[in-house]
């Protein structure tokens, strides 16, 4: 029972470690989404700030409001920023459909890749927040903006998304789509087997 114990608490250190540690390597300039996910952030681009915005996934469930919040790390430079964000499931009850579309290699990793269009002054409300908080920091938002979405699922729990906007007012590409219709979640029952 001891080494079980033992065992248990190198596996949390561990665990912290790898979560926690430093989540920016200037020499190199890759930036730790989560765990092993990461990006490279180009040359000129600085960190601006953190915002957390919460956002509705689609739920296959009647009635159920499981609000999420995606964490959020902006860096920008000038009108062009990348975010990286991290929404972890709240609770035992609900996890995270598989995401579905394209996958590429990007940053020594397997993500998701889909191309938006992005007009920040006509959008959800989701991304009204982030453009309203670069805005509130003092930086230029530009009349629109091509934004590459690089998501993946990690485990059930947690989806780490990286969202590269370059100014852009006429790439041609569908609209930004909101959380709830890239996010599902479904509702665990495994207490009730």
């Amino acid at each position: 029972m001891r080494k079980i114990s033992k065992v248990c608490i190198l596996m949390v250190v561990l665990l912290i470690i790898v979560g926690c540690g430093a989540r920016y390597n200037p020499q190199t300039r890759m930036y730790t989404v989560y765990g092993t996910s990461q990006l490279k952030l180009p040359q000129g681009f600085e960190k601006i700030g953190s915002v957390s915005v919460s956002v509705l996934p689609t739920v296959w469930e009647s009635g159920a409001f499981p609000y999420q919040t995606f964490n959020t790390t902006v860096f920008g430079d000038g009108e062009a920023y990348i975010l990286s964000q991290v929404m972890r499931v709240t609770g035992d009850r609900y996890f995270f459909r598989p995401l579905v579309g394209t996958g590429v290699s990007k940053w020594g990793s397997s993500w998701r890749k889909n191309t938006y269009q992005l007009d920040p002054n006509n959008t959800s409300l989701e991304y009204r927040r982030y453009a309203d908080y670069i805005k509130k920091m003092g930086h230029q938002l530009a009349s629109g903006y091509k934004m590459e979405m690089y998501d993946r699922l990690i485990g059930r729990k947690l989806v780490a998304r990286v969202l590269v906007m370059t100014p852009d007012a006429v790439s041609g590409n569908p609209p930004a789509p909101q959380a709830k219709e890239l996010y599902t979640l479904e509702m665990d029952d495994f207490m009730a087997r």
